[in-house]
């Protein structure tokens, strides 16, 4: 056997959970691993925790049986690759092929796949890949009625959106709720395995938010996929039923996905975010997917960033804010119904334009608002924030979302305190 690694040579940690089944097969195998030799070594000590199981946690074996398996006939060819590459080095390179045949192995690997979720570390900008044995049965839909967050202790909670009822179905979004039908619909084939046919996909709107709408090269209506759910069917225009170029859609996405990389790497300003929503408003809907990219970018640029504090805005900034929050608001509704972090989210922007007014109308009696006016222009914010504070109550406090939200109550306490100032000069 090959000698173990100093973290493992310790007799304490020699029997930790967390890495006694890799310890336990790679010493056994006497190979020596370098861990630059390969991008799948972390696939494979997954796969050997797994397999683990088969001998040592019977329970926890059957359960990980009863995640849907993968029809290999049908699966993503990437997918394909790299459980066939963790196949081959844990049945040949590591000598395990005895003890577990090759069909096994490979199920388990494709079984992660199209089970796990993506979980958020928090501290960065990581990810790790976590089964849930419940969690995974919650169905997808592109218009969810579930909101699911992971917990500091990396558990999963999955609530209603909205006042759900005995019996009603739930499901959460396996992938970008602002990403158009086509890229939803290859993330979820490459990752998950099946192709999305819900009521979202299948309607070329998109629940009237057109995301995926691109204008038309002859009047002022946009280009829509006639058919959503084939990738190579004909986009026709909304307005003078004109059909677009073939492939034109996809050349107009790519080009402004590398326009958007090329702002990202040169580093995002208010000013490059505007320029490109200036440009590229003559191509995209305001609402594609690509403009809200920006658009989102923009909203916390303003009033988050050097030189661009809320108190540094100019009202026509200040404007902007507050459009772009109501964007998201609106976006929200109609794809994130209920709470979700993205309403949450917009719903904090929009409370700082609301309260910035307040704050100038209070320091600045030349605007000639009355205390009664000031006073609503407050009481609007604070309602804002306490919608925010309801949206975002149940994210944890390790995550940007958690964060926002303790700074949303901190803010509140804060709002009573200016609102009863206002109050008072009322009174007198």
């Amino acid at each position: 056997p090959i000698p173990l690694c100093a973290f493992a040579s310790h007799d304490s940690n020699l029997n930790v959970p967390q890495i006694k089944p890799e310890c336990f097969y790679l010493t056994r195998s006497g190979c020596n691993i370098n861990p630059a030799d390969s991008d799948s070594l972390y696939d494979v000590i997954t796969v050997l925790r797994c397999l683990f199981l088969k001998e040592n946690n019977l329970r926890a074996w059957a359960n990980l049986l009863t995640l849907q398996e993968a029809n290999p006939k049908e699966l993503n060819p990437e997918l394909a690759d790299r459980a066939k590459k963790v196949t081959g080095l844990i049945c040949g390179t590591f000598k395990l092929g005895e003890e577990f045949c090759k069909e096994l192995v490979f199920d388990i690997c494709t079984r992660l796949d199209v089970n796990s979720f993506e979980i958020p570390l928090g501290r960065t900008s990581a990810t790790v890949q976590g089964i849930f044995t419940v969690a995974c049965m919650v169905e997808h839909n592109c218009i969810p009625t579930g909101h699911r967050c992971f917990n500091s202790d990396m558990s999963i909670t999955v609530r209603s959106a909205y006042g759900a009822e005995e019996g009603d179905a739930v499901s959460i979004c396996y992938t970008d709720s602002l990403w158009p039908t086509a890229a939803r619909r290859e993330n979820l084939i490459y990752s998950k395995d099946f192709l999305c046919t819900c009521d979202r996909c299948q309607d070329e709107t998109e629940n009237e938010t057109f995301m995926s709408a691109i204008r038309c090269i002859k009047c002022p209506g946009y280009f829509l996929a006639e058919n959503p759910l084939d990738c190579e069917g004909k986009w026709i225009c909304n307005e003078c039923g004109t059909a677009s170029p073939p492939g034109y859609s996809e050349m107009a996405y790519s080009k402004v996905a590398s326009a958007i990389a090329k702002i990202e790497e040169e580093g995002l300003t208010p000013e490059s975010c505007e320029k490109f929503i200036k440009t590229y408003s003559k191509v995209l809907h305001p609402n594609h997917a690509h403009m809200l990219d920006v658009k989102f970018s923009l909203l916390n640029l303003l009033g988050h960033s050097e030189g661009n504090t809320m108190s540094q805005l100019t009202e026509a900034q200040l404007l902007l804010k507050e459009s772009l929050a109501r964007t998201f608001l609106e976006m929200a509704s109609k794809i994130l119904p209920g709470i979700s972090r993205l309403k949450g989210t917009a719903l904090f922007e929009l409370y700082l334009c609301m309260q910035q007014r307040g704050i100038r109308a209070v320091n600045a009696p030349a605007m000639n608002l009355s205390p009664p006016e000031v006073l609503g222009i407050l009481q609007n914010a604070y309602e804002h924030l306490m919608e925010c504070i309801e949206c975002l109550q149940y994210e944890p406090s390790h995550q940007a979302e958690g964060q926002l939200c303790s700074r949303a109550r901190e803010e509140q306490m804060q709002m009573i305190l200016l609102m009863n100032s206002v109050k008072a000069n009322i009174a007198q």
